[in-house]
């Protein structure tokens, strides 16, 4: 974030003029590009750089009376400047209601207050850093602070939210940071000022392999059965196995109601059977889909794949209803961490902390 210096935009602020009609908003590059700027304030005597990127709103619920006054202030205002643009919105709609299963317009109105502000994405301090101040950063956000850094920001759902990672993705040094409300980071080398704590969730397989045994005779009949068939003949299977549930031609159907307690009941009787309900209810690898409209020449899915996959979610869902075979582990902070799908736990002074979106 070397474009977020504090030095440099100290400087920027003693040699080039602010934008007409402010005092204190200057632009962080082109000055064309007048939706992304920097805010000069003061803060506990000491000069701040707040970093905009564009506008954000802001709604407030409001009564009648004052939809009304606003109402009337803002059709004053288009007739003196003879534009729309305003700092102040208001809006209005009528609320539904459930009538008889029927969502029926109401006589009632709900008001609304909209009020324009800054999109302000960080705030730089004399020392350097970069403060991040929001709880979630929308697409533009993350591609305005990855443009004016040496890295990505992106959104992992694996690693828990938002991260920020060096270029070069092969390095174990490179620095590797998730993000949340409050980090602070060195502007040029963007090591955390903040110090906190990464903390993922395993699997402990010792005990996972013991909830998952029930499975183990199913996953072994089903695995080379499968491997000895096709795509056209899985297809087939599945529709023999709907319809001997729920009726002729009811594979046409999107049916997901009741294919897990099926597929439980034959896990011992009828493996395959048992392992294709499976898949069928947790829509693996677009099975389902395939089941329903028929196969095409396209695909490039292999039994192996679908076993494995459905394999996996199996017991991945096994492991949700079993929250104590999981174990916790440290993995410091600054390096890039593992992705994990058990969750990710921010740790700041002993405190969790909710990471950004």
């Amino acid at each position: 974030m070397k474009a977020f210096n504090y030095k440099r935009l100290l400087d920027i602020t003693n040699t080039v003029p602010s934008y007409r009609g402010n005092v204190n908003r200057f632009p962080l590059g082109n000055r064309k590009q007048n939706g992304k700027y920097f805010l000069r304030r003061d803060e506990d005597g000491y000069t701040v750089f707040d970093i905009i990127n564009g506008e954000t709103w802001h709604s407030t619920e409001i009564d009648r009376l004052e939809y009304i006054r606003l109402k009337l202030e803002h059709r004053k205002f288009r007739k003196a400047t003879g534009t729309q643009r305003a700092q102040t919105y208001v809006m209005k709609w009528r609320k539904y209601s459930d009538v008889g299963g029927v969502w029926t317009q109401g006589k009632d109105c709900e008001y609304h207050r909209r009020d324009r502000g800054h999109n302000t994405v960080g705030t730089v301090r004399p020392d350097n850093s970069f403060e991040f101040t929001k709880a979630r950063y929308w697409q533009g956000d993350r591609c305005f602070l990855s443009q004016h850094s040496a890295g990505w920001f992106s959104t992992d759902s694996r690693r828990g939210g938002m991260v920020f990672g060096m270029n070069n993705h092969t390095d174990e040094h490179a620095v590797f940071h998730p993000i949340w409300k409050g980090l602070r980071v060195n502007c040029d080398t963007m090591e955390a000022i903040t110090p906190y704590e990464v903390v993922i969730h395993h699997v402990d397989r010792k005990s996972g392999k013991g909830i998952l045994s029930k499975y183990e005779h199913m996953f072994k009949v089903s695995e080379v059965m499968l491997k000895a068939m096709d795509l056209h003949s899985i297809n087939n299977t599945c529709i023999e196995i709907v319809d001997g549930i729920y009726g002729a031609g009811e594979y046409k159907r999107s049916v997901s109601v009741g294919l897990l307690e099926h597929a439980e009941k034959l896990i011992d009787d009828a493996p395959l059977d048992a392992l294709l309900l499976f898949t069928l209810a947790y829509d693996v690898r677009h099975v389902g889909y395939r089941m329903r409209y028929g196969m095409n020449n396209h695909t490039d899915d292999t039994p192996e794949n679908i076993f494995m996959a459905t394999k996996r979610r199996v017991a991945k869902e096994v492991y949700k209803e079993n929250p104590d075979i999981l174990k916790e582990v440290s993995c410091g902070s600054g390096k890039r961490y593992p992705a994990c799908d058990w969750g990710v736990k921010l740790m700041v002074n002993g405190q969790q902390v909710e990471q950004a979106t």
